[in-house]
């Protein structure tokens, strides 16, 4: 397989205390532990949750016995993406099985492909509206994407369900996780991307007893 591109897009958040993060994660806490002036290298450690960030969630998240994020398989991991487009929505709306009907009707089929939602909540990242009203896939869409076969499913939000699925326990990751369909959340940068299709390397770190990892997204446009 060729692959041709343009320029590299970095669709990860910079790992640090004030990275995006959902409420109940705390800060990354990073300290040093040699400096150059004490000890003549620079070395750091960092104390930061599976799911800070731009990051990965693996199956093992909802399931006794998915698999973890060490155990993904790279085909997950990397191909041909879409940007399915629905900056049109307002915080705390939904996108529904009817939305993603309609795009790909009009775009095309998604099956073998990583499918990232697009919503531009990135734009108010730094407000608490990011946290409290974000936009998210109902259950019945996490359905019928899975059921098209796709490899991977991003946003630009800090939780793949919707708002409303946070209190009925969380469908869209359940669906998207059974059918061993990773999640990627926090993603940054979509919009300088929006339309069309890209090949994209997801690249978390191989955790072996974890279900989430901070990822760098790479996108070859």
């Amino acid at each position: 397989m060729q692959i041709t591109f343009d320029k590299i897009i970095d669709l990860s958040y910079t790992v640090d205390e004030d990275s995006p993060r959902e409420a109940p994660i705390d800060p990354a806490k990073i300290y040093d532990t040699a400096t150059m002036e004490h000890d003549g290298y620079f070395e750091s450690r960092i104390d930061v949750s599976g799911h800070y960030s731009t990051h990965i969630d693996a199956p093992a998240l909802m399931y006794a016995d998915g698999v973890v994020v060490a155990d993904l398989k790279l085909e997950k991991l990397m191909g041909e993406a879409v940007i399915m487009d629905f900056s049109e929505l307002e915080p705390g709306d939904e996108v529904t099985e009817k939305h993603v009907k309609k795009w790909i009707e009009e775009n095309g089929d998604v099956k073998g492909k990583i499918v990232f939602l697009f919503t531009d909540m990135e734009k108010l990242v730094n407000d608490p509206i990011f946290i409290e009203k974000w936009i998210g896939f109902t259950g019945k869409a996490a359905e019928f994407l899975a059921s098209r076969g796709i490899k991977a499913i991003g946003t630009d939000n800090p939780n793949i369900d919707c708002l409303a699925g946070k209190d009925i326990d969380f469908p869209a990751h359940h669906t998207f996780l059974k059918h061993g369909i990773p999640n990627v959340e926090n993603l940054h940068n979509l919009d300088k991307i929006k339309k069309g299709s890209f090949f994209v390397i997801i690249a978390p770190m191989k955790l072996k007893k974890s279900s989430g990892a901070p990822a760098r997204v790479i996108a070859l446009v």
